[in-house]
């Protein structure tokens, strides 16, 4: 008797075994449909860290040519003291910034603020007469 209950036991065992093997490797889904539509977008996350810096970039075109500018500003005078009166003076727009005498650069006297002079008599020692001028805002 109790060779038929383990007999019946195991037969029902087998038959579910088999049964459940049976159905392996078949699809049990149907074929594939259409995708549906599109999701609502989500939330925005927070910004990632900054990355590092590119490559330099290539140089931009040259600009265009400003504006000429003023003449010079600055005039040197050279005078021959051996020759003349070795006197100088700027013009009336014009102020004198320095001025020597001869190769040794003794000082010249100033006579005004647009004038210097190394003497009266021409000499050769006093030669020459050298007076930087510049020209002032007004004309």
């Amino acid at each position: 008797m109790h060779f038929d209950r383990y007999n019946n036991l195991f037969m029902t065992a087998l038959a579910v075994i088999v049964l459940g093997l049976g159905g392996c490797g078949q699809n049990a889904t149907g074929p594939k449909g259409d995708p549906g539509p599109p999701g609502p977008p989500g939330a925005h996350g927070d910004a990632g860290p900054q990355g590092p810096a590119g490559p330099e970039g290539p140089a931009g075109p040259a600009g265009p040519a400003g504006p000429q500018g003023p003449a010079s500003a600055t005039r040197i005078i050279r005078v021959n003291c051996s020759t003349e009166t070795c006197q100088v003076a700027c013009e009336m727009s014009e102020v004198m910034v320095t001025a020597y005498c001869g190769p040794s650069r003794y000082a010249a006297t100033f006579l005004s603020e647009n004038s210097a002079s190394c003497g009266l008599t021409p000499s050769d020692a006093d030669s020459p007469l050298i007076a930087v001028c510049v020209r002032t805002g007004a004309r």
